[in-house]
């Protein structure tokens, strides 16, 4: 009993002492950063010691963290100019976007992670996060003028996409793969308008279409090649503040891999089990086409479109054969009766672990289906939706850097470089039919 105690007293001692001890070797910030004991509105001493490594007391964690992410604030003599990347707030006044803790590796996605702030409770609510209100709020002026050029997209009623208005007559620019059905674009003004296909471009899965619209807001490019490593960028989208930000990971590149994304089986709905006579139904699941069809537990499967079934196995490739939305007939034998039954195939759902690839374990998604194979993309990492792929990627200037085309890992989402993307825009355009 005594042993027991003394183990879970220490292992309870250790919890709590363990961030004090270690956050002064970490990316995280301390306590007194926070404002509790320790913090102080002084300047703090030199945090180098011997050979220039960082000290670990709490006093010098406010030095830490400039070091870290070399962004020591200037006195207000100093104030900060053009060049340094000063930003316009929602109230006019000169902002600096607010750093991140440490170097900026954690809390990607909003969540705790083994590096960022989120890792201990009290730190959720530092102003410092790049998820917190106060910082989006600082991008307000920035992607001030890319919002009006920035569209929804929806596809057959539901939002599919974002899309960057390119031309001042109706272009707009958008992921091509997220393209599949009837196409609308929701404008900044509200005006929700049909939209033509005029082209798309597979290698970079960009799509240029057209609304019948004219006096349109197109983006402002960045001039140039891609922003350093480093740099901050923001998704936009049609709200005040970005959908998100984060900062460029690495130049631009060649993103490996299948261009096309795995064929779309159409689903049933059910689990089967082998019997003598064919296939047997162990359970329908609620709500899937088969339930929907009328099929129900102990029903043995005889053929489908006229095709005969005797193991699990054949209708397995015989529904997989199909995509979603086809129809398939059932020849199925219940008690003494055959039956002839229609069902509609439906799509394989995000969260059924189906089709997934080794790294979608890691977290972070959902991902892109089409989220590899670019011959060049910028990685960065801003957390994006899939449906918000398609959609301007800007600076602190308010310029845009690429068009966002993959959300990919949990820590990597891709843009087509600017330049890229003009190009791609400038072909279509010249290959797509007079009105």
């Amino acid at each position: 009993m005594g042993t027991k105690f003394s183990c879970a007293a220490v292992m309870a001692a250790w919890f709590w002492l363990y961030p004090v001890a270690a956050a002064p070797w970490t990316d995280s910030i301390g306590w007194s950063d926070l404002g509790g004991p320790g913090s102080s509105a002084s300047e703090p001493p030199d945090c180098r010691g011997p050979g220039g490594s960082l000290r670990s007391t709490p006093a010098t964690r406010s030095a830490n963290l400039e070091l870290l992410t070399d962004e020591r604030p200037k006195a207000e003599s100093e104030p900060k100019t053009a060049g340094e990347g000063v930003i316009q707030d929602e109230v006019g006044g000169p902002t600096q976007p607010p750093p991140l803790i440490g170097d900026g590796r954690g809390d990607r996605d909003g969540r705790p992670s083994r590096r960022g702030p989120g890792r201990w409770w009290w730190r959720d609510a530092d102003p410092r996060r790049r998820t917190h209100p106060d910082v989006l709020a600082a991008f307000r002026r920035a992607i001030l003028p890319t919002r009006a050029a920035t569209v929804r997209i929806m596809v057959d009623g539901q939002p599919a996409a974002l899309g960057a208005i390119v031309e001042p007559d109706g272009h707009v620019v958008s992921k091509a793969s997220l393209l599949e059905g009837k196409i609308t674009c929701l404008l900044p003004d509200g005006r929700e308008l049909p939209a033509r296909l005029l082209g798309a471009d597979e290698e970079n899965d960009l799509a240029l279409l057209k609304v019948e619209a004219k006096g349109l807001t197109p983006v402002s490019w960045r001039p140039g090649g891609a922003p350093p490593v480093g740099s901050w960028v923001a998704t936009v989208g049609q709200q005040a503040d970005p959908l998100a930000i984060g900062v460029v990971s690495a130049e631009p590149r060649t993103i490996p891999g299948p261009r096309r994304p795995p064929p779309r089986r159409g689903v049933l709905g059910v689990s089967l089990e082998p019997a003598d006579t064919g296939p047997r139904i162990e359970k329908v699941v609620g709500g899937s086409a088969a339930e929907k069809a009328g099929l129900k537990v102990g029903d043995i499967v005889h053929g489908i479109d006229g095709n005969p079934l005797t193991t699990v196995q054949q209708m397995i490739e015989a529904v997989g054969s199909h995509p979603p939305g086809e129809k398939i007939t059932l020849l199925i034998a219940r008690d003494r009766d055959e039956l002839r039954l229609t069902a509609t195939l439906e799509k394989l759902q995000p969260d059924s672990g189906g089709g997934l690839a080794p790294e979608d374990g890691w977290g972070g998604g959902p991902f892109s289906q089409r989220r590899y194979g670019f011959p060049s993309a910028m990685p960065h990492d801003t957390v994006l939706s899939p449906t918000d792929c398609g959609g301007p990627l800007v600076d602190t200037d308010g310029k845009v850097v690429g068009i966002n085309i993959a959300r990919a890992l949990r820590v990597t989402s891709y843009a087509i470089p600017a330049d890229v993307a003009r190009k791609v825009v400038a072909e279509l355009k010249k290959k797509a039919p007079s009105d």
